[in-house]
């Protein structure tokens, strides 16, 4: 079974990133990585746990970073469709638990300078057609067909459609208050995409970053007691558009 890999890429730009809140200090330290005598002693007591405590799957779908929740949404639906499917979330600290950084701890020595290259020389051979790189060779051309879906993926899209259409009681006024509604679903703004066109109303959720295969997207479309959820196989290679992809197999 094929690995997440732009879903395990994604997880860990954000264990970096919220990783980082881990380094801020919750006292204060002088240049050499004492604790001043002034400072009161509640201070000391709380460096002296500096390991913050760990949001489990569950809190981090309520979690304040919206990225975070939908990592762990998509994460949940792809275990449960094929458990071992994705690997879980790297354990991510809470927000406002942040730890103190370790004293002492030497900074990083800085990279020597590279030398500059000498001025060419009036007399050295200039480069013969010979020696040029080659041309770069041309690029595959971007597909944007449709591509099948999994077993594992339709299931992710079945989970995901029960959600949307759950939170649909009727049909949305417009695309601000369709939008409003897939956002408080924890889906990103900047993954919902509205159609081109004149004609009614559509947007496309691409979740290739948060499918089992890479490749699950999301076509919503608004009905008269609703919506209707369709689930297709957006190709990754060149990241075509999602707006662009040609639905060959629409029901």
């Amino acid at each position: 079974m094929p690995t997440p890999k732009r879903l395990l890429q994604s997880l860990a730009l954000t264990a970096t990133a919220l990783g980082a809140l881990t380094l801020t200090a919750c006292g204060t330290q002088n240049a050499g990585g004492t604790r001043s005598a002034a400072e009161p002693a509640a201070a000391a007591a709380v460096t002296a746990s500096p390991s913050p405590r760990m949001l489990s799957g569950k809190e981090l779908e309520r979690h304040p970073d919206p990225t975070v929740r939908a990592q762990a949404i998509a994460l949940r639906i792809a275990n449960t469709c094929a458990p071992g499917t994705a690997m879980e979330l790297p354990p991510l600290p809470a927000v406002a638990n942040v730890a103190e950084t370790v004293p002492g701890t030497p900074p990083a020595a800085a990279e020597p300078p590279t030398p500059a290259e000498p001025p060419a020389s009036a007399d050295a051979p200039a480069d013969l057609p010979s020696d040029l790189p080659p041309p770069p060779e041309p690029q595959a051309p971007v597909s944007l067909d449709e591509v099948p879906l999994t077993a594992v993926d339709r299931c992710a899209a079945d989970a995901h459609a029960d959600r949307i259409r759950a939170a649909f009681a009727a049909a949305p006024a417009d695309e601000a208050a369709l939008r409003t509604t897939l956002t408080g679903l924890d889906y990103l703004p900047e993954s919902v995409h509205r159609m081109p066109g004149d004609g009614p109303l559509r947007v496309r959720i691409d979740l290739r970053d948060l499918s089992p295969n890479d490749s699950l997207a999301l076509e919503v479309i608004p009905t008269a007691t609703g919506v209707r959820v369709d689930a297709f196989g957006a190709p990754v290679a060149g990241d075509p558009d999602i707006t662009g992809i040609r639905r060959t197999r629409a029901s």
